[in-house]
């Protein structure tokens, strides 16, 4: 497509003019490579081309209100492994101009843009490197703020669904207010915040399929209050009727249904103490600007953002069973029509002089989540229902954690941690199983001085299915503040197949100096989910060498 070449040409002109302005570039490169391993069956197009690279160049050029930007990507000789298949090749990977005038609250972007409305369950459009995800939207955007306390925003264009300008054939549109109560009634001592969202989808195969609407509408409402202790927030979402998609973007015209979401959010604060629950039900929400695309494992062209509700924890064997949300309509294979469920998290600062607090005090931490489907039932014309707004269906997932942080002198702290947990594969990730699973952990890390320091880490995890049982640990040096080394092995010591007792092992380091870090390291992958921010992607096993390069100047 010549025009995105003219476009990127006229960008580069404009960034070399010499005036009074700002040039920001980001440069990130991400690759391995595969090497064959007599115990994990490699990918065959990895034995093809065992190189693999991710590349991203970002240059952004402001002056007074006015900024450009693109970012050229470049998956050479093609993306690592279980990244979206369109991405090959170099090309640009987002075009864009902007007009913010902030004094005048004005702000007109025309190009790529990502947005995001309320939570995100009627739109959000975002990027992340590590999941392979960017939804950027390519076309129009306009953002006024009507009065100091309300403020507009209108989009319309086309998703990116592949690099650059491979678009959606669906026409993404939709409008947003935000009201800022608190400012209207000249308040100081709170936040009280009214939202609304309107998204529409527009995708035409009536030549295929004569009796589907091509326009799928989403609306939603929320209000959020935040008090100096107490806060709550909640938000309704509905989605009309849309098809049926499933098998890898099979479309069944004779099954439709609605969708809409609730979501609450409450947190109250004292000193010493916090508590936060997240409350949310779902029903048909998936929501993707190519029909076909609904599910599809690399997460491309989805319109809305559902992230599982779940702690995001920060160790390995606590990230084998990851709960994915499941806000789709399923009938094919499994019945299932959305999620209902919540978490709660429990922070508690134990006071010092304590048996618990000791000298310098210590942390305790709860979390736990439930989640199961919606209790359904089928109609007359064969399309699932669910049964009532809070009839619970089969068991999802829950765990439950405690979290125990102490500093047990100026130079030497601890991290001990115990999570219990029931994954339901059968319904998860539609596949045999149901897991009940147990991880403890201990982690100690001691400083030489402020800025080198050694930490090691021990964990196990007991399981009843899949792979069973695991050992792991980690030891991590930091002689100061450039350079970090580190060794790492997690082993599946408990495989019911003995062949299959693997350790999988990785050593590297890396060096950081200002805005630039380099990072190495060999080793194997395990296989299976992994999540960034609530949603996921799976990942193959593989063995490699891998180096990440970052730098911003």
């Amino acid at each position: 497509m010549k025009s995105k070449y003219l476009i990127a040409a006229g960008l580069i002109v404009l960034l070399s003019y010499q005036g009074k302005a700002q040039v920001n570039v980001g440069i990130e490169s991400n690759s391995q490579y595969y090497t064959e391993d007599d115990k994990i069956k490699l990918d065959e197009s990895a034995k093809e081309d065992p190189f693999r690279s991710n590349n991203y160049i970002k240059i952004d050029y402001l002056k007074n209100y006015f900024e450009v930007g693109m970012q050229a990507e470049g998956y050479l000789p093609k993306a690592l492994l279980n990244y979206n298949p369109e991405l090959e090749g170099m090309g640009i990977g987002t075009v864009y101009a902007r007009y913010n005038n902030y004094d005048k609250g004005v702000d007109i972007t025309l190009g790529h843009f990502y947005e995001q409305f309320g939570s995100g369950l009627a739109l959000r459009s975002w990027e992340d490197r590590a999941l392979g995800i960017n939804n950027a939207i390519f076309g129009g955007r306009f953002k006024v703020r009507m009065h100091p306390s309300t403020n507009l925003t209108l989009l319309g264009g086309k998703q990116r669904v592949g690099l650059g300008f491979d678009l959606s054939d669906g026409i993404i549109y939709g409008a947003n207010a935000e009201v800022d109560i608190t400012n209207i009634l000249e308040k100081d001592n709170y936040l009280l915040k009214f939202g609304a969202s309107f998204v529409g989808r527009r995708e035409d195969i009536s030549v295929e399929y004569p009796t589907v609407d091509p326009n799928t509408n989403v609306m939603s409402t929320r209000l959020d209050y935040v008090g100096e202790k107490f806060s709550i927030g909640g938000e309704y979402v509905y989605k009309t009727e849309d098809v049926l998609v499933e098998n890898l973007g099979t479309i069944f015209p004779e099954r439709s249904g609605y969708g809409n979401a609730f979501l609450v959010n409450m947190g109250y604060t004292v000193e010493g103490f916090a508590a936060n629950v997240n409350l949310r039900r779902m029903e048909n929400m998936s929501f993707f600007s190519n029909r076909e695309l609904t599910g599809n494992a690399f997460n491309v062209g989805m319109i809305n953002y559902v992230p599982a509700l779940t702690k995001q924890y920060d160790f390995a064997l606590q990230n084998i069973f990851v709960y994915q949300s499941q806000p789709k309509y399923g009938y094919m294979n499994i019945h299932k029509i959305g999620e209902i469920g919540g978490q709660f998290d429990v922070f508690y600062e134990l006071k010092k002089e304590t048996f618990l607090g000791g000298k310098y005090g210590a942390n305790l931490i709860v979390n736990g989540s439930y989640w199961a489907g919606l209790k359904t039932e089928e109609q007359p014309d064969g399309n699932l229902k669910s049964t009532g707004f809070a009839d619970f269906g089969q068991k999802y997932y829950r765990d439950f954690a405690v979290e125990y942080r102490r500093k047990w002198s100026e130079k030497f702290s601890s991290i001990f941690m115990y999570l219990n947990q029931y994954y339901n594969r059968e319904y998860v990730e539609e596949t045999y199983g149901q897991i009940h699973s147990n991880v403890a952990v201990a982690e100690g890390l001691y400083f030489f001085k402020p800025t080198s320091s050694v930490r090691l880490e021990l964990q196990h995890q007991w399981a009843d299915g899949d792979r069973k049982n695991w050992a792991g640990g980690t030891l991590e040096y930091m002689p100061n503040s450039k350079f970090s080394f580190f060794v790492h092995d997690i082993y599946n010591y408990g495989n019911d197949d003995p062949d299959m007792q693997l350790h999988y092992y990785s050593v590297g380091g890396s060096f950081t100096k200002g805005a630039t870090r380099v990072a190495a390291s060999y080793g194997r992958q395990r296989g299976g989910l992994i999540c960034v921010g609530g949603v996921c992607r799976m990942v193959p096993e593989a063995t490699g060498f891998t180096l990440n390069l970052t730098t911003n100047f």
